[in-house]
């Protein structure tokens, strides 16, 4: 009977798994981990019972731990996710790391005394078990298991008096399982039967379990709303690796372009169509440095529009994604309109200009308030901003950037955001009249971060992502040096943005030939010296020539700012 008890239990276990599948397939976490462990342990029961001798019944016995062991860690990692609670990553790194140790002790089992100090042989009733005295590893399993106990009962309490986003039908089942599971690990241990109780106790929490995660299941927002997207998607979606390597692509791409099929992935993109080939050209032409956000393309009577977004897969690779749209009905039902075409066109592109200008205006007011509350800067954006355009105009001469019209507009768009960080700043220390002590001196130094975050969430969902990239890396990383002493991120050389180098020129360059609280300005030729000298310590030494070539022109805007100031 104990034998077709324990094959029973074994059949549930598994068929629990393959439940768990089918309750919610693509759930992650330590779910599927958790089941898996209940069936390890059932199966190590059985087993156990089926040994003949003392040798198989150890290797049994090791299984069993195998489960035992690693299942209040995956319940454990559950109760967080259920009662959503974030562990700090070095805490669960020290109970993974002590489950770890503990299974270690258990597999020493048969060849020293440290887990089990004597083990003997049973075999009555039809089936074979064991009694074992135990030594100072198995104190310590014990102990292990108890805390586990311990702080997910403290998980749940927290979460029916704290959370009130979770689920309490869930928390129900979840604190159902740790009952039994408590009550039944000291009724075993009492009657000296782990064999009969434990694995039923397993199959119990792995039913509660699959409760929980119909529960989440139904609670799972992320899940559900990507779900109803991923069915209501009329748009093809194909990934390019920068050197041309197919990716994949999402089933309305293979739909579409069925020669897509053809394709294998991590194998260069074939040009066996008009599509591909298009894409490829695309992907050199982003090799050259030429940012291209958005093309067009006919094939076979039908119009798409294709939109690229790059992912950072590596610091040297980047992934293309390339977002297909037919805009076949959209062109053809343009057409018709004839004449109201043009019109329709330059409405577009005024409420377009009309909202851009909007914008920018809501940039460049929130620049200004920080500069009136800024007691160092003055019209520190008027001028850095000036400075940025004469360089820039110097650049887009320079064919050999590989820098496209886009990006040199964008950054003179974005050099007045630069210090937009500085509104998150404290005024005790923005105000102050004179030089920083260190503590404040590391406040400030926090505003290009505060300053990326400002631009990012104020731009995104405005403008493209190209500018928003640019805008972000101009206030994030201006402060960053050549030799990589900068701040916030310490970034050396190349690996700081472009456009971050040539703003760097124009902020020093105007604090030096500015006065400020707490300095006199320089003169042109000390401030020109001091730029010069460093170039390739503290600037780009790139920048070089374009800052020698724009210096009489330098030179002429701030001379002129001093005669009308006068």
């Amino acid at each position: 009977m104990v034998i077709i008890y324990l094959t029973v239990l074994c059949v549930v276990a598994a068929f629990n798994i393959l439940l768990h599948y089918r309750v919610n397939p693509k759930q992650n976490g330590p779910y599927t981990l958790l089941f898996f462990s209940v069936f390890i342990s059932c199966l190590g029961h059985l087993l156990l019972a089926l040994s003949p001798n003392l040798d198989q019944a150890i290797v049994c016995i090791k299984m069993i731990y195998v489960g035992s062991i690693f299942l209040p860690l995956f319940t454990f990692d559950a109760c967080l996710s259920i009662c959503k609670i974030r562990l700090s990553p070095w805490c669960h790194h020290i109970l993974t790391l002590a489950v770890f140790v503990v299974f270690g002790f258990s597999q020493t089992i048969g060849i020293n005394d440290i887990y089990y100090t004597t083990i003997k042989f049973i075999h009555e009733n039809g089936y074979s078990n064991y009694v074992a005295t135990y030594g100072f590893g198995h104190d310590i399993f014990n102990f292990l298991m108890t805390g586990f106990v311990i702080i997910n009962v403290a998980l749940i309490v927290y979460a029916f008096a704290k959370k009130k986003n979770v689920s309490f039908k869930s928390l129900i089942a979840l604190s159902s399982m740790e009952a039994v599971s408590i009550l039944s690990f000291f009724i075993s241990r009492f009657v000296e039967s782990d064999t009969l109780v434990m694995p039923a106790v397993y199959v119990f929490d792995q039913c509660a379990l699959l409760y929980i995660c119909f529960r989440v299941k139904r609670y799972n927002f992320e899940q559900i709303i990507s779900q109803v997207l991923e069915t209501q998607n009329t748009d093809s979606y194909v990934l390019i690796a920068s050197d041309n390597s197919f990716l994949g692509c999402n089933a309305v791409a293979y739909e579409t372009f069925p020669h897509l099929k053809n394709c294998r992935i991590d194998h260069t993109t074939p040009s066996n169509s008009e599509l591909n080939r298009m894409l490829i050209a695309w992907n050199k032409e982003l090799r050259q440095g030429k940012v291209i956000t958005e093309k067009k393309l006919e094939i076979d009577g039908k119009f798409y529009k294709i939109k690229l977004n790059q992912l950072p897969l590596s610091f040297f690779e980047k992934i293309n994604l390339f977002k297909i749209e037919d805009e076949t009905a959209v062109h053809n039902y343009i057409n018709m309109l004839g004449t109201n075409n043009v019109r329709l066109e330059m409405m577009l592109k005024e409420n377009d200009t009309q909202i851009r200008s909007i914008q920018e205006q809501m940039v460049i007011g929130m620049a200004h308030m920080v500069e009136n509350r800024d007691s160092n800067t003055g019209s520190h954006i008027k001028r850095t901003s000036q400075v940025v355009s004469i360089l820039v105009e110097y650049l887009r001469k320079d064919k050999k950037l590989g820098q496209s019209e886009f990006f040199y507009d964008s950054l003179v768009s974005a050099a007045p955001m630069h210090d937009i960080g500085k509104i998150a700043i404290d005024d005790r220390i923005l105000r102050k009249p004179g030089r920083f002590t260190p503590q404040e001196y590391e406040e400030m130094k926090s505003h290009p971060e505060k300053g990326a975050m400002i631009v990012e969430n104020l731009l995104t969902s405005v403008e493209s992502p190209e500018f928003v990239k640019i805008a972000r890396n101009v206030a994030r990383y201006h402060h960053e040096r050549f030799d990589g002493f900068g701040y916030p991120q310490k970034l050396k050389g190349t690996e700081i943005p472009f456009e971050a180098r040539v703003m760097a020129i124009a902020d020093v360059y105007d604090a030096l030939v500015s006065k400020r609280c707490y300095k006199a300005e320089m003169s042109f030729n000390e401030a020109y010296d001091i730029i010069i000298e460093g170039m390739g310590t503290q600037f780009d030494p790139s920048l070089k020539d374009c800052f020698i070539a724009c210096r009489s022109k330098l030179e002429e805007y701030y001379s002129n700012l001093k005669e009308n100031e006068a």
